[in-house]
């Protein structure tokens, strides 16, 4: 048991270092969409001439963005949830419960990753219309965030199953409502 949890861990460990490379590219695609948007208003209403590419950049952006996000999210527990039924399950069965959860994503995700991977491949025989940059490069966005979401979800569900062992040292859940109680 003790391998099995320092493989959970390690597996955790590159994750927080993966999503910590997440958020800091999330905040660059924040601030190049902004700056990006800014220029489009000002060049349209300003110097009544318009940036062509600025609205596809940030369609393409905005997609990186999500891709990006998910996982963050997943592992933050940030995703909408109905936990009626894990509140009123007994602790093993929380964990239960959360590892099937955490296989469906898994599942979902290797399916999103396969077709990502050929939707890719696709694009990467087509050129972005407003400016000469293979669709590849926007495409991709799919497979990768599914993969760092199949990585975080693997890792839940390895704390789950843990948890049903020894619940005390399985997948931990803070929704926003126990941070409230927690503040009060």
């Amino acid at each position: 048991m003790q391998k099995f949890r320092s493989a959970v861990n390690l597996l955790g460990h590159a994750n927080t270092a993966l999503l910590f490379v997440c958020k800091y590219l999330i905040i660059i695609i924040v601030a190049t969409i902004a700056v990006i948007l800014i220029a489009a208003v000002v060049y349209r209403y300003g110097l009544g001439s318009a940036i062509s590419w600025a609205e596809e950049a940030s369609k393409y952006l905005m997609v990186w963005l999500t891709f990006l996000g998910t996982p963050i999210a997943l592992r933050n527990f940030g995703h909408i949830n109905i936990d009626l039924l894990y509140k009123i399950l007994p602790p093993r069965l929380q964990q239960l419960l959360y590892f099937v959860v955490s296989s469906i994503i898994c599942f979902t995700m290797g399916i999103v990753f396969v077709k990502g991977m050929s939707f890719a491949d696709m694009g990467a025989r087509q050129v972005a219309s407003s400016f000469n940059l293979s669709m590849w490069y926007m495409y991709i966005a799919v497979p990768v965030g599914a993969a760092l979401t199949i990585l975080v979800a693997v890792e839940q569900a390895l704390r789950s199953l843990m948890g049903i062992v020894d619940p005390e040292n399985g997948l931990t859940i803070i929704s926003a409502e126990t941070e409230v109680d927690a503040a009060v």
